[in-house]
């Protein structure tokens, strides 16, 4: 049985943030006030290893400059591509997207942004029509430079699936 009712399951958000204490900041701002469940990776590779992983992710959230082998740019538009029912927030304090950088209905907000700024862009962004989503994940079409099955050895790097670490709730 396909369960569509949010307020049966939290929607996933996965939030591409180098920073740790932004990505810690946004992650419990997401869960706290949007009521997301988050999943925390540290780059663009780790991101691609989750969405290859699940397709439970509804949202994505991701900083621009990052380590790794894309950006946060490169990373929505691939998103976009790959899993169009996939909602895309990108975010940074330095620049600001150029006319062909964001996908068709992606959204960027400048950093410092509000803690509300943030809850509202990732709702903005998701599909509201849940049959959108797809039963199974689709098959998707990575760029040549990415391969997952390598296991990573970058910061945050958890294993196969880049499970990011709980961060200490005290």
């Amino acid at each position: 049985m396909n369960i569509n009712q949010n307020d049966q399951q939290p929607v996933v958000v996965l939030l591409a943030e180098d920073e740790a204490l932004v990505r810690m900041m946004a992650a419990d701002v997401l869960r706290e006030e949007g009521g997301f469940k988050v999943v925390e990776v540290v780059d663009a590779d780790e991101a691609l290893t989750v969405l290859e992983a699940t397709a439970e992710v509804r949202a994505l959230v991701t900083d621009v400059n990052m380590p790794g082998s894309l950006d946060g740019f490169t990373l929505a538009r691939v998103v976009k591509q790959a899993w169009p029912h996939i909602g895309v927030v990108v975010t940074s304090g330095r620049m600001a997207p150029g006319a062909q950088e964001l996908p068709s209905g992606a959204l960027f907000i400048p950093k410092p942004y509000r803690p509300a700024d943030l809850v509202a862009a990732v709702r903005t962004v998701m599909p509201s029509d849940q049959t959108e989503m797809p039963a199974e994940a689709p098959v998707p079409v990575l760029p040549s430079a990415i391969k997952i099955s390598q296991p990573h050895t970058g910061t945050g790097a958890a294993g196969g699936l880049a499970q990011p670490l709980r961060e200490p709730e005290e």
